[in-house]
């Protein structure tokens, strides 16, 4: 099943009367979806039901019970990721974010050439929906043509004065059985790197200076921030849309690029990310990490594969850059720089995102390694380097042969 969202579709066609009521059910949705998300992290419930009943008793609303409901699955979504991602400061929903279904927003087409569908949102009113108005784009209106079903749950979000919808639209494919096997580095010099030596997309330098200057702007939006604390006003916002807008921009060419000459049947391995984690002593370096957008490739990766239809499989990243592609041989000063691969063991000398990009490849299905925390890669990995190249040598090698048998365990 292949899925694609249709975003970015503005309802600037409904009256003001309209607009206000869904303004009004808006905001208290929010508050609600946020109490119960609060009440979740209280009770530590790691993996909430979203299907439980909702603790109406806890929270007082005039929401209806279905609204209730979206609430409470949306915030089951929301504490169950912040669990998994091991995140510390408790979740504050700042913007306005509605993720509805049919029992609350129903998707109606329209029967005149005015506009394309309308939407039938429930109010705090019982029994008096509001009907808004929706114009799609072309684009929006080929990518409903080239699908076969609309789905029936949408999303309603209030950005810079603005209410837009977005519409999820699936269809049935049947991704080929893999005859090639592909592997995709993710990097901060090239976006992306393949085993077959290809290089698409790089952090230019306009970009690395796009986000010094937006580092320095968010350090003078931090001291106002302190100021306008102490003076009891409002805080102004710390985020640089328009960079991360241009980052995304080239990341989305880059990879549009490589799809476009990746033979049909091809699977992808790419490196399971835990971009959190990653974290320079360097500040300029911190900096061209978050240039590199490395959590927005993965995902954007994914997202162009399943419209695709191509098989991918995120692997064990660890130790990817150290490990040899040749001989299996890991080593930390294999990878002397960022650029260059040397193993000291077989000779082998390689650009070190295609060096990387091979392991990845070479790990797609391999999952003993896989299922491996990353703690445990580099002891496995190092006895299989000594089975390889030590256990399986001639009779020459003698007693150390006969030593690493006895150290090798079963």
């Amino acid at each position: 099943m292949v899925k694609k969202a249709i975003t970015h579709l503005k309802l600037d066609a409904a009256n003001r009367g309209k607009l206000q009521k869904l303004s009004s059910v808006a905001n208290e949705y929010m508050r609600v979806t946020q109490a119960y998300v609060d009440l979740l992290i209280k009770q530590e419930i790691k993996e909430p039901d979203k299907y439980a009943s909702v603790p109406e008793k806890e929270v007082q609303t005039p929401l209806s019970k279905r609204w209730q409901r979206c609430a409470w699955q949306q915030a089951c979504g929301i504490v169950q990721s912040w669990y998994s991602n091991e995140c510390k400061n408790p979740p504050i929903l700042k913007n306005i974010c509605i993720q509805a279904n049919a029992n609350v927003v129903q998707i109606e087409p329209s029967i005149t050439e005015t506009f394309d569908y309308w939407l039938r949102i429930s109010t705090l009113e019982p029994g008096a929906p509001v009907r808004i108005p929706i114009q799609l784009y072309d684009r929006a209106k080929e990518t409903l043509a080239s699908f076969e079903k609309l789905c029936t749950g949408v999303t309603l979000s209030f950005r810079d004065g603005e209410w837009y919808v977005t519409f999820v639209v699936e269809r049935k494919t049947k991704k080929p059985e893999p005859k090639k096997v592909v592997g995709i580095d993710i990097g901060m010099v090239s976006i992306v790197s393949t085993s077959e030596g290809r290089h698409y997309g790089n952090i230019s330098e306009k970009l690395r200076k796009r986000v010094e200057k937006s580092a320095q702007k968010r350090r003078r939006k931090q001291k106002l921030n302190a100021c306008l604390i102490k003076k009891g006003k409002p805080k102004v916002s710390l985020s640089n849309n328009r960079t991360e807008a241009y980052a995304k921009n080239e990341i989305g060419r880059a990879l549009n690029f490589m799809l476009s000459e990746l033979p049909q049947g091809t699977s992808v391995a790419f490196e399971r990310l835990s971009v959190k984690d990653m974290r320079f002593k360097s500040r300029q370096m911190n900096r061209a990490l978050r240039a590199s957008q490395l959590g927005y490739v993965r995902d954007k990766l994914k997202f162009k594969l399943d419209e695709r239809g191509s098989r991918y499989k995120s692997v064990q990243p660890a130790y990817s850059s150290q490990q040899c592609s040749k001989c299996g041989f890991t080593f930390k000063m294999n990878r002397s720089n960022q650029s260059e691969f040397y193993c000291l063991c077989c000779g082998n000398s390689a650009n070190a995102d295609e060096n990387a990009a091979c392991v990845i490849a070479e790990r797609f299905g391999d999952d003993e390694l896989n299922k491996l925390p990353f703690r445990e890669v580099e002891t496995v990995l190092a006895i299989r380097f000594l089975r390889r190249h030590l256990v399986a040598r001639s009779a020459t090698a003698g007693p150390v042969r006969d030593a690493v048998q006895l150290w090798l365990p079963p």
